[in-house]
């Protein structure tokens, strides 16, 4: 009789991908969960890798992992006492929480290739275990602000669409012209090295004496261009991240669920107690590099600044519910730390993660890439046309690398 599998589905937040070319959402993650499952003696728990579409609505978005599990189903690889754990980070957390919520609505059986076989409740009852990272249960700050001032995603979009789809230009000229009066304020940052390299693995002419390397180089080109075009055509998920708008839940029952927070170094002294102000592109003095601390923001990058700072002032608040508590416990030490409303991790407002007990919240030092395994530079193997494959996305100046094991130890612990 075979042992009973235990499946960890992750699943990446906003931007939705697994990989794109060798660009991992998830990082390091693998090498990790093969050191626990041989510390462990668990050859039957198996990691799966889910991509969704980057930026399209929630409900959209747990459609495709619906999708994807019930072809998990169909098609034996799940079989019948296995059971399934979620890890989403981000946005991926609120697509759990919709999938589970949709499923308990849907009567008729899930179609897959083309024949309708798998009921609902076989994925329902298959799913035992969901684990949040760093996810805006009640909406974040910084898509407010986005959606305020909604043509700077839009044009920087575009003309990363047109790095693309512009191949008679050489790559170094590329990003020159196409980065120039849109993001130059990227350059000192990792972000712009993972946009570089992104392009680099895509371009075929870096090794054209190798049919490998051009067929990975077109395979590359073709995942950024698709990629890009999703997000180009649907970009409601940012609507669903605005404050307050909140997923509603799912049956608690017979699921038990793990939340982690991530809360990152302020660069800037905001009054405890009290909301930060606004960042207003009108008032000058509010903008990140003129209102930060010298001090406090000494060792960190200026996308985090720019992005901690969009992501502080803003229409979020505590909820509206007497039972919470803006209370998490802190990983390293078991203290309980009062959150306050502008504390953030660069991308989410810390208090949004705190769900659905607030107390039981495990908090974590770091910024809103760490937990995804892309808190430092890590080189990439030789003749694969980037430079890295993982990056310090956004240089919060915290040292991750220790909790980083930590945590992920925990989550397959808590799955298993």
């Amino acid at each position: 009789m075979s042992l009973q599998r235990v499946h960890v589905v992750l699943v990446p937040g906003f931007a939705g991908f697994d990989a794109l070319g060798q660009l991992e959402y998830y990082a390091g993650i693998t090498p990790l969960f093969r050191d626990w499952q041989l510390r462990n003696h668990c050859e039957h728990v198996v990691l799966h890798y889910f991509d969704n579409f980057p930026t399209a609505a929630v409900r959209t978005r747990a459609a495709r992992l619906q999708s994807y599990l019930a072809k998990r189903v169909a098609r034996g690889e799940f079989l019948r006492d296995d059971t399934v754990a979620l890890v989403g980070h981000s946005t991926g957390g609120l697509d759990i929480r919709c999938l589970l919520r949709e499923l308990h609505k849907v009567e008729e059986p899930i179609a897959v290739d083309g024949v309708a076989g798998v009921e609902p409740c076989e994925i329902l009852d298959k799913v035992k275990r969901v684990v949040f990272l760093s996810v805006p249960q009640y909406g974040t700050n910084i898509a407010d602000w986005l959606v305020t001032h909604d043509v700077i995603h839009t044009v920087v979009i575009a003309e990363l669409r047109g790095m693309v789809e512009t191949s008679q230009v050489p790559i170094a000229d590329r990003i020159q012209d196409s980065l120039a009066g849109a993001v130059t304020w990227l350059t000192d940052s990792d972000l712009l090295l993972a946009v570089q390299d992104a392009l680099s693995e895509a371009d075929v002419r870096i090794c054209s004496s190798d049919p490998l390397r051009t067929a990975m180089a077109q395979e590359a080109a073709s995942e950024l261009a698709l990629w890009l075009r999703h997000m180009a055509s649907d970009f409601s998920a940012i609507h669903d991240l605005t404050p307050q708008r909140e997923i509603a839940g799912f049956d608690l029952e017979n699921i038990k669920t793990r939340s982690y927070a991530t809360v990152g170094r302020s660069p800037f002294r905001f009054e405890r107690g009290k909301k930060a102000p606004l960042w207003d592109l009108l008032k000058p003095w509010t903008y990140p590099e003129i209102s930060k601390d010298p001090e406090r923001s000494e060792s960190t990058g200026l996308v985090y600044r720019t992005c901690y700072r969009a992501c502080a002032g803003g229409p979020f608040d505590y909820p509206d519910d007497p039972a919470f508590e803006p209370v998490a416990t802190r990983l390293d030490t078991s203290e309980r730390q009062h959150i306050e409303i502008w504390d953030n991790d660069g991308i989410v407002n810390t208090a949004s993660m705190l769900w659905p007990n607030g107390p039981e919240t495990l908090l974590l030092e770091g910024d809103h890439a760490d937990i995804m395994g892309h808190f430092r530079r890590v080189e990439a193997l030789d003749g694969r046309g980037r430079r890295f494959q993982t990056y310090d996305l956004l240089k919060s100046g915290t040292d991750f690398r220790a909790t980083f094991e930590q945590v992920w130890n925990g989550i397959f612990d808590f799955c298993l």
